[in-house]
């Protein structure tokens, strides 16, 4: 199947501003990008609206879309705004990889954000491959998950792993890369990702150099800690040999250039992903519980949790003030509690007449720690976060969760808020800024090299935005409405999104590396 794309503007992530041109596909990859008419010979010529614009599909440099897809292989409120390849496996957290005993830890713990993973499947990097094969309307490209691999070996084990102990996880990331994963996340503030120390991590992440694929990483601290944190993923690099990548990375703009600086200076190449909200996502249980409470495990942290002594120190805690919980949005809950998402945890309490701190004890025990929220950044103001994103290093990436009641709007409107930021100072020239921060970057940095621009035999994913342009409708008070202004998304050739809807039998996705 041969198609012309006709009449738009060109972002094609490689020059300097949009051109005039036309793009002609050919099955799964673009034939041509020329400026002028291509002669439409025997293909299926889609004419655009004028002001139309043909971007490369977009690539979602960090998303939680695991059990989604497993569910029906459709994200639609990335497709919705242009985005053709999710990257999952990210924070450590996986169960992609894991063992069944790991799986049943991440279920508990780790289940608002990624999902549960139910009935017993083959986990491995393949395995989910085949799961998906048929099934996807995009391409989903896969980390291999520091935490879940020490969890297979170690446990929760909060010590050091022991020689024996890092050669066989080196050797479940080798076989990972070799099954066509894309790189290592970790996530440095969950367990037991966080027992894990740069030397540690650096030995399991050493296959990635010989596959040129990064180490990514949820830093152990962001705001006043990033620059620490960086000096951290850094190291990780220059020991490794290999490029780092930082997740969702904020903080006070000079800590970050310095510790850039040091980067470059030491020859490890960095970038990192930010999404524009000041808002976070993440399970509650981190956000309030001692590490060493967390480290026994969701059955036993619940047991410890009634035990009077136990609560009457946690309550002296900062983090059971009615200041802190009046912070947390509730997003994901069991279902007899769903009338209580969106609420702060505050007002929920005051629903039920208890104190907050006692309020959310009961809600973390009731539940087996399975709780999602959202938590106010006071500590990230908007133009520190406008400088994140508009940085060079910077690439796309929505943090999307799709679990939940009410989930954050970042997995709705995240691209489309930021096309917005980019195309602030002028459409021309600022396209092509679009399709480098949400496509060209995120497909360097994971070595997606089929991807990421509009060229000559490259895959054809790409992203049709309308003379309107691209625009966010998702917010806090309503989460998942789909964005407007993708006329058309295409990937692999076939045409999987249009005219604000998907394009039903359009299953052309698969896993990519």
């Amino acid at each position: 199947m041969r198609t012309l794309l006709r009449g738009g503007l060109v972002a094609d992530g490689i020059g300097a501003t949009t051109r005039r041109g036309d793009v002609l596909i050919d099955g799964p990859v673009i034939d041509s990008v020329a400026a002028g008419d291509l002669p439409p010979g025997s293909c299926e010529v889609i004419e655009l609206p004028p002001g139309s614009v043909i971007c490369p599909g977009f690539i979602d440099a960090h998303v939680h879309a695991e059990g989604p897809l497993l569910a029906d292989g459709v994200i639609e409120g990335a497709l919705a705004q242009g985005v053709t390849t999710l990257v999952a496996g990210q924070d450590g957290q996986s169960w992609i990889g894991a063992t069944r005993t790991t799986a049943d830890y991440l279920n508990a713990y780790f289940g608002p954000v990624n999902g549960t993973l139910d009935p017993p499947r083959d986990l491995s990097v393949a395995g989910f491959g085949d799961a998906l094969a048929g099934r996807l309307a995009q391409n989903v490209a896969v980390l291999a998950s520091q935490g879940t691999i020490r969890h297979n070996i170690a446990g929760l084990a909060g010590r050091p792993l022991d020689p024996g102990e890092r050669a066989a996880a080196r050797q479940q990331v080798a076989d990972a890369l070799a099954a066509g994963a894309v790189g290592l996340s970790s996530g440095l503030d969950y367990l037991p990702s966080r027992f894990g120390d740069s030397e540690e991590i650096a030995a399991m992440a050493r296959p990635l150099a010989e596959a040129g694929r990064p180490y990514v990483s949820h830093l152990r601290g962001h705001g006043p800690d990033v620059r620490a944190a960086l000096d951290e993923l850094v190291a990780v690099g220059r020991s490794a040999g290999v490029r780092v990548h930082a997740s969702h990375l904020w903080g006070p703009p000079d800590d970050i250039e310095a510790a850039f600086a040091a980067a470059d200076a030491g020859g490890v190449p960095v970038s990192f992903d930010m999404y524009p909200y000041r808002r976070s996502s993440t399970i509650l249980a981190m956000l309030v519980l001692p590490p060493g409470l967390q480290a026994s495990g969701p059955a036993a942290a619940v047991t410890a949790l009634a035990d009077p002594r136990q609560r009457a120190e946690l309550l002296t805690g900062e983090k059971f003030s009615a200041g802190f919980l009046g912070q947390l949005y509730l997003s994901c809950l069991p279902a007899e509690l769903a009338e209580l998402a969106g609420l702060t945890i505050a007002e929920a309490a005051e629903r039920s007449g208890q104190p907050p701190g006692e309020w959310v004890l009961d809600l973390l025990a009731s539940t087996g720690l399975g709780v999602g929220v959202q938590q106010d950044r006071p500590g990230l103001d908007e133009q520190e976060l406008a400088w994140v994103c508009a940085h060079d290093r910077h690439c796309g990436g929505s943090d999307g969760i799709y679990q939940g009641q009410h989930p954050h709007p970042r997995g709705y409107a995240a691209f489309a808020t930021l096309a917005g930021q980019y195309l602030a100072a002028g459409p021309g020239a600022g396209y092509q800024v679009l399709a480098r921060h949400l496509a060209a970057t995120a497909a360097d940095v994971y070595g997606l090299s089929d991807r990421g621009r509009l060229a000559p035999g490259l895959a054809a994913d790409l992203c049709v935005i309308g003379p309107g342009g691209l625009t966010a409708r998702a917010g806090y008070d309503q989460p998942r409405l789909p964005a407007a202004g993708a006329d058309l998304v295409m990937v692999n050739g076939v045409i999987t999104w249009r005219d604000g809807r998907i394009v039903a039998g359009s299953l052309p996705g698969r896993l990519v590396s």
